[in-house]
């Protein structure tokens, strides 16, 4: 049986307020994560396309230089090439100092969504707990549900109470009766459990709790931090870099 649904409009306000600012804070980070991703792509093309440039002008020296060792090529096209192979290395210099000078955006970035996460980090939990308890409440509170569940029970400890003498070995080692009747009562429920066991048959295991709200994985080049200090300790090496 899947537990009952509550659906958002039936959430308490204090929750729903909770569910809004946690949402509110989500869509925040996810827009710090699609800017350090746009940060970090550019700042690849930038040096690949640098790379690129740096090819070219490696071939292009080793053309001029091979046209120079012929003694047949015209010294005009020699230094085209020359010029051409410095005009290449000055872009793909300029690219590459392009792209070090965005470091300090990327920087940025890292620590913005560092601050922002742990801003996030534990809500998912709180609010997932007290909407897991709500789901329970609204389920035990169903019609029949509580009956039911007074009718399986007393079976259940009727059938216990008749075979006391198989936990003897346990029971016997109660030095008053007293704790003779609390052991019983704690036997009582173990014994229930195990009938909830053997109906489930292993099914539990493949049964999760529905969440209400997750956590967003982090993207490339973020960093995750957990304490305070460990924030601080890379707000300093950024600003140090």
């Amino acid at each position: 049986m899947q537990s009952a649904i509550i659906e958002r409009d039936n959430l308490t306000p204090e929750l729903q307020e909770r569910l809004t600012s946690f949402e509110t804070d989500r869509d925040a980070y996810i827009g710090l994560q699609e800017k350090l991703t746009a940060v970090v792509k550019e700042n690849q093309r930038l040096k690949q396309k640098a790379t690129e440039l740096e090819g070219q002008a490696n071939r292009t020296d080793a053309s001029w230089k091979a046209m120079a060792k012929s003694g047949t090529i015209e010294q005009d096209k020699i230094n085209d090439e020359i010029e051409r192979s410095a005009q290449l290395k000055k872009e793909a210099n300029a690219l590459r100092l392009t792209a070090e000078a965005r470091t300090g955006i990327q920087s940025e970035c890292v620590v913005q969504l560092a601050e922002a996460r742990m801003k996030l980090v534990g809500v998912p939990d709180a609010i997932n707990k007290t909407y897991w308890q709500a789901l329970l409440a609204k389920t035990l509170g169903q019609e029949g549900i509580r009956e039911t569940l007074l009718e399986l029970f007393a079976l259940s400890r009727a059938l216990f109470l008749k075979s006391l003498d198989e936990h003897d070995g346990l029971l016997s080692r109660c030095n008053s009766l007293r704790e003779r009747q609390a052991k019983t009562q704690e036997l009582t429920w173990v014994t229930f459990g195990k009938e909830l066991e053997k109906l489930f048959d292993g099914s539990e295991q493949d049964v999760l709790a529905p969440s209400l709200v997750t956590m967003p994985p982090s993207v490339s080049k973020e960093v995750l931090v957990g304490t305070p200090g460990e924030l601080r300790k890379l707000r300093h090496a950024n600003a140090a870099s």
